[in-house]
C-alpha cells in the first residue's frame, strides 16, 4: 500500500488500523501479502505494520551479498520513517532472527518481542537445511524449488490432509516464478549464515514470547529454548499439531497467542 527509500532501494509496506504498533517480520518465503487473512483481526485494536525486507515480495531486489545487519538497518529506517520510537514486534522464522537483532542492539525500540519458530544461531543443522535450499533455487525449477523446501515447512499430518492445495501451491510457484525470484530467496538464505546472537541475548530489555511448534522440523525445539534460557523473563508457548509454519497450520492459536501477549500488561494483573 505504500512505499519509501532506503539507502537507493524502495521498500514495500501496509499500514493498517490504529492502536498500539504491531510490526511483523516475515520468514524467507513470506510476504506482506502471506498476512492477507490476518489483516482484520491483527488490525482491529492495533496498527498493524506489514515490512516486506530487501529481496522479499514487491519491495526491490538487489545484486550482491549481505548479512542480517542490512535487515536490521532497513527496520531501523523504517521505524524512523513512521516516526515511530517504539514498536512491538512480531518475527517469523528468518524475521525473528532480524527482530531479535534489533531488539539486542536498539532495545529502547522494541517494547514487546514475539519470536515465533526462530532461534539464536544458524546450527550446523540449519545450515544444512539453507545448502539443500540453495542448490533448489539454483536450479531455477519450480518443481525442484518446491519439492525440496516446502513439504519441511509443515508438520507431516497437515502436509498430507492438504495435499491438494499443496500441489495447487506448487503449480502456482512454477507458473509465477521467475530465475530472480530464487535468486533473491538464496541471497536471504545466505544472509542468514552468519546469524548468532547467543552472546547478545542478554542484552534484550523488552517483554518477550517464545513461540514454538510440536513438529518443527526446521528450527528445532532445543535451539528455541535457547531463547527462552538467555533472555530475562522470556515467556514460551508451545503450539502443538504444527510444524514450522505455524501460523497457517494452527491460525486462531497464534492469533491469540500474538495478539494476547502484545495487548495485555502483566504489571496490570495481581494475584493474591
Amino acid at each position: 500500500m505504500a512505499t519509501f527509500d532506503f539507502e537507493g532501494l524502495t521498500i514495500y509496506y501496509e499500514d493498517h488500523g490504529a492502536g498500539r504498533p504491531l510490526l511483523i517480520l516475515n520468514g524467507i518465503f513470506m510476504s506482506c501479502a502471506s498476512w492477507k487473512a490476518f489483516v482484520p483481526a491483527f488490525s482491529a485494536a492495533n496498527r498493524l505494520l506489514l515490512l516486506d525486507l530487501v529481496d522479499q515480495g514487491r519491495s526491490d531486489q538487489v545484486d550482491h551479498e549481505y548479512t542480517q545487519e542490512l535487515q536490521e538497518r532497513l527496520v531501523v529506517a523504517f521505524l524512523d520513517h513512521l516516526g515511530l520510537d517504539q514498536v512491538a514486534i512480531c518475527g517469523l522464522s528468518y524475521g525473528g532472527e532480524v527482530a531479535l537483532r534489533l531488539a539486542g542492539r536498539h532495545p529502547g525500540r522494541v517494547d514487546k518481542l514475539v519470536l515465533s519458530n526462530t532461534t539464536a544461531w544458524t546450527s550446523a543443522w540449519l545450515s544444512d537445511i539453507g545448502r539443500s535450499w540453495e542448490a533448489a533455487m539454483a536450479s531455477h525449477d519450480g518443481h525442484q524449488f518446491f519439492a525440496t523446501c516446502i513439504p519441511v515447512v509443515y508438520s507431516p499430518g497437515f502436509y498430507q490432509a492438504r495435499i491438494d492445495w499443496a500441489k495447487a501451491r506448487e503449480e502456482l510457484f512454477v507458473r509465477l516464478f521467475p530465475p530472480q525470484v530464487y535468486d533473491a530467496f538464496a541471497r536471504l538464505t545466505r544472509s542468514a549464515n552468519s546469524h548468532d546472537e547467543r552472546a547478545n541475548l542478554g542484552r534484550v530489555e523488552a517483554q518477550t514470547l517464545v513461540i514454538s511448534s510440536q513438529h518443527d522440523h526446521v528450527t528445532p525445539l532445543d535451539n528455541q529454548l535457547e531463547l527462552v534460557r538467555g533472555i530475562a523473563g522470556a515467556a514460551h508457548l508451545m503450539i502443538m499439531d504444527a510444524g514450522h509454519a505455524a501460523m497457517y497450520e494452527q491460525p486462531a492459536a497464534f492469533t491469540a497467542a500474538v495478539l494476547g501477549f502484545v495487548n495485555s500488561d502483566s504489571a496490570d494483573i495481581e494475584i493474591d
